[in-house]
């Protein structure tokens, strides 16, 4: 039997020892490399390691353990947040830590800054019939602050997204690369991009291998959850909806960030559709102080979004077609190239992604690559790097 969040009995985010063999270093100069360890968890919950390689100063070269969960619409028990909050997380904090670094560059105070970010996603098809498919829409960027006329601060604001990696990861048209072992052993691929980066070893063992360092930054969790979704049945974005077999919606997040006194990002984060609760969490700035690694930055977030969010697609499936599949793991490589804040930088850049996929299931071979091609098909942030998709900014 799986353990779940509540047996495991841990913050739902926390800084960890690890007593593993840390990941290569597979950076190059002025590149951040974040490698994801995922593993599912029981029913839709899963939990993961981020190992941060260099391109990051050493303060913020932390293991960092999350945890993920789904609320009423796919039957989770809602007790950490869903794979979108994080992904948004991630955008928001690394557009803002870019706005601040820029402004602080021109002598600029945003005074009561404040980041409202909406992210918008489809998902259309039969599951049963292999159509369906997960899509991503335009981000929209709402920028506000204090002392500075509207026009100055949209200059920073465009600025500062321009050079955000997150920006690159939806401006490129990104083509993500898989490697699969089932039961053990290296399977060849089927409907998705073959990676030819080097096969790792499963991650399974890693998740014994760390002890919590610290789940709270002045007496307040990393990860919270601020209130609950109310549980409606029979109503779009009710319970369960969102394992149908036939869909057709589109799914709204809303990221608010603001900065606690202490300099950290403090983002709200909620689904509007279907309807989900209201998580919080607090994300460290690698510019800003130095990045003293007091919480993930962005990009863990960001890149933990899209580990999550594609094992979630793998559970739900299974679920949807009454696939066995027993356990699921992975390692996800993410590649990020940023820019120097200023008002002249050009484009931040980012990488395709790289999943190594680990399966136990009683299934063949075929039907396991579908899981793994439907994962993909139907997973919104890999359908994002697909797309071209700037981001809408106002002020």
């Amino acid at each position: 039997m799986s353990p779940s969040i509540e047996s495991l009995a841990a913050p739902l985010a926390y800084k960890a020892s690890f007593d593993g063999e840390a990941p290569a270093d597979l950076s190059e100069a002025g590149e951040t490399v974040i490698v994801v360890k995922s593993r599912s968890l029981e029913g839709m919950q899963k939990e993961a390691l981020l190992h941060t390689g260099a391109g990051a100063n050493d303060s913020a070269n932390a293991t960092w353990r999350l945890t993920c969960d789904e609320g009423p619409y796919l039957n989770g028990t809602d007790l950490a947040p869903f794979p979108l909050a994080f992904f948004t997380s991630g955008m928001v904090m690394s557009f803002a830590s870019n706005l601040r670094a820029i402004a602080l560059s021109q002598g600029v105070a945003l005074e009561n800054l404040q980041c409202t970010l909406d992210n918008f996603y489809t998902m259309e098809g039969s599951a049963l019939r292999g159509t369906m498919t997960g899509g991503a829409l335009p981000a929209e960027l709402h920028v506000s602050a204090d002392g500075i006329a509207a026009a100055d601060l949209k200059t920073l604001a465009d600025a500062a997204v321009r050079g955000s990696p997150a920006s690159a990861f939806l401006n490129k048209a990104l083509i993500s690369e898989f490697s699969m072992h089932l039961n053990g052993d290296l399977a060849p691929v089927d409907g998705v991009k073959p990676t030819m980066a080097d096969i790792l070893p499963a991650p399974g063992r890693d998740f014994d291998l760390i002890q919590p360092i610290a789940g709270e930054i002045d007496g307040v969790p990393i990860l919270s959850k601020v209130s609950a979704a109310e549980q409606l049945f029979d109503v779009e974005g009710g319970v369960g909806s969102s394992l149908k077999s036939e869909q057709k919606r589109i799914l709204h997040v809303r990221g608010v960030l603001k900065f606690a006194d202490n300099g950290l990002f403090d983002v709200r984060i909620q689904l509007f559709k279907p309807i989900g609760s209201v998580f919080q969490f607090f994300g460290d700035d690698p510019v800003h102080r130095g990045g003293q690694g007091r919480a993930p930055s962005g990009l863990d977030y960001l890149s933990a979004g899209v580990a999550f969010c594609f094992m979630t697609q793998l559970g739900r499936y299974a679920q949807i077609v009454k696939q066995d599949l027993q356990s699921y793991e992975l390692i996800q490589l993410t590649r990020f190239c940023a820019q120097t804040p200023s008002l002249e930088a050009g484009e931040a850049d980012a990488f395709p992604v790289v999943t190594h996929v680990y399966l136990s299931s009683a299934e063949g071979l075929p039907h396991n690559q579908k899981l793994v091609q439907m994962g993909e098909q139907t997973c919104f942030l890999h359908a994002a790097l697909r797309a071209t998709n700037p981001v809408d900014v106002s002020v």
